[in-house]
């Protein structure tokens, strides 16, 4: 999708006849400023901006999809699309434009990951990217898969603050890169979010840390300018928030990151936490375009010694406004109908729909209860972070479940004793905001109290009181097991033991047992701030 630049035609030479000794001169005098005002007319203008377009968090959103207010957003052709227009605005020679990416890929649909994520990379080559952030999620299939798309991709992934565990730099993943746009040099450099340790699976990124990226930036700062960069760009797998304008009461870690910097960057297009950010701290624009290709950043820095944008702004791609580019609807069609026999399965009628808004959400817990039913145990606990997408009242298909949990997370069965359970169900739900939902109790957290002894009480079904001295089992996913954070068990329960079957293949089996038309669940399973 690279522009084609096409060269200036010289003016064709003019024919004159003269008849006059005096009238010659005056005509070519005449004739020579006309010539000398066309061919000034017909110089290229000087380059005088880089326009940089970003995305982020695709994760193999290759379809458009309706969003909470039903409204089609994103999908490959239209961000395609939508790319496009924006590129066709800087219009040569006098701007030149590059496109970045802020991360995550893959990971979500099953077009994209029953295949691994190669319908995605084919896209994104063609889409003509110069280097994207590495994700998180670029680690879900393993490094040997990861190593396999970046050798698939014509563009740089980089994660420069990506260390093996001894302090080495890892070197399949590359720091940074220099590319060229007319006389623009660009220097791009990619980092990844440190919560990786915590948000990948442990076997997945065996070996690596993630270290803190501001001292990292600088150093690369630097020496990309003394190789002729005279624009610096920072890609980050790295999030945060904003109020509702994208440029207010903004926080998180990209801004903490980047408050660290002391080098100058001229702008960063960040990703991570699928939010709106189109904010200036101080003259450099930091961005993020939502998730799932709904949105792009557009950014337009000077060349020259001018400092900051001279615009900034995030753009929604709504497929009611542009029609879809036609080569990229063709991948997109070859990559469904290679999945269509199975994600088109019907699985269960869904009664109403199942949004993911507010903390204690129907859908989580209707997930947990599937755990729970998975391995007939006392309790489920599905993490925050691991439900995906939004469950519609209607047929719901194996396409739409997977969409909702795409991950093929294992399920565990613990077994502990009731005063390790509570120790458990303290450290999942007794912080500021509970990390899970619960299926099989009704706690009662008092957030008021001292860390360690916030749960006030634990209602078991039927009103049956909770025993620590007994003996109760909880089903949780390998994700959970694994965790470097709060969310695996502490200590050394009695027993854990897999069960054989996936998050989704749970779910799938329990909701073609419930009574049709599924409802949501409308009980309450945490109750914050209550007293005893």
């Amino acid at each position: 999708m690279r522009i084609k630049e096409v060269g200036l035609l010289a003016p064709s030479a003019a024919r004159m006849h003269v008849s006059h000794p005096m009238r010659s001169c005056a005509s070519l005098i005449l004739l020579t400023a006309g010539l000398a005002t066309s061919a000034a007319s017909q110089l290229p203008a000087p380059v005088t901006r880089l326009r940089i377009i970003g995305t982020n968090d695709f994760h193999g959103a290759l379809d458009p999809r309706p969003d909470a207010r039903g409204v089609v957003r994103g999908g490959a052709a239209a961000l395609a699309a939508t790319i496009q227009r924006a590129e066709d605005e800087c219009v040569a020679p006098s701007c030149r434009w590059i496109l970045l990416d802020g991360g995550d890929e893959f990971q979500g649909t099953p077009a994209s990951n029953l295949a691994y994520g190669r319908p995605v990379s084919d896209i994104f080559n063609a889409l003509g990217y110069a280097a994207a952030a590495l994700g998180n999620h670029e680690f879900d299939w393993g490094q040997d898969t990861l190593r396999a798309r970046m050798r698939q991709e014509h563009y740089a992934v980089l994660g420069a603050n990506v260390r093996y565990t001894d302090g080495r730099d890892v070197p399949w993943i590359r720091d940074d890169t220099l590319v060229t746009r007319g006389p623009f040099r660009i220097g791009i450099i990619g980092i990844t979010t440190q919560s990786t340790t915590t948000a990948a699976k442990a076997g997945m990124i065996a070996g690596l840390r993630f270290d803190n990226p501001a001292p990292i930036v600088d150093s690369l700062a630097a020496l990309l300018r003394q190789r002729g960069a005279n624009k610096i760009i920072v890609v980050a797998h790295a999030g945060g928030t904003c109020g509702v304008d994208g440029r207010s009461q903004c926080s998180g870690e990209i801004f903490t990151t980047m408050r660290q910097v002391t080098q100058r960057i001229d702008a960063v297009v960040s990703g991570h936490s699928h939010t709106f950010i189109n904010v200036l701290v101080g003259d450099m624009p930091i961005m993020q375009a939502r998730s799932s290709g709904s949105a792009i950043d557009v950014i337009d820095l000077p060349l020259g010694p001018a400092t900051g944008p001279l615009l900034h702004e995030v753009r929604d791609v709504l497929t009611d406004l542009i029609p879809p580019n036609p080569l990229i609807a063709g991948e997109v069609a070859a990559a469904d109908a290679a999945v269509a026999d199975q994600v088109k399965r019907p699985i269960a009628t869904v009664g109403e729909d199942m949004l993911r808004t507010g903390e204690d959400y129907a859908l989580g817990n209707l997930i947990a209860d599937a755990m729970r039913a998975a391995g007939n145990a006392d309790f489920g606990a599905m993490n925050h972070g691991g439900v995906r997408a939004d469950l519609h009242h209607g047929i719901a298909t194996y396409g739409a479940l997977f969409e909702v949990q795409p991950f093929a997370n294992v399920l565990f069965k613990v077994t502990a004793s009731g005063a390790a359970m509570r120790r458990y169900l303290e450290q999942l739900v007794g912080g500021n905001r509970p990390s899970i939902w619960l299926s099989g109790a009704t706690v009662t957290v008092d957030s008021t109290r001292p860390a360690g002894s916030r749960i006030t009480r634990i209602v078991l079904p039927s009103g049956r009181p909770f025993d620590d001295a007994s003996t109760y089992t909880i089903v949780v996913n390998d994700f959970m097991v694994t965790n470097n954070g709060n969310l695996a068990f502490p200590g050394t329960p009695i027993a854990s033991e897999a069960l054989s079957v996936t998050d989704l293949d749970a779910l799938i089996e329990y909701l073609e047992h419930l009574p049709q038309p599924v409802a949501a669940p409308k009980d309450i399973r945490i109750r914050i701030g209550g007293h005893d």
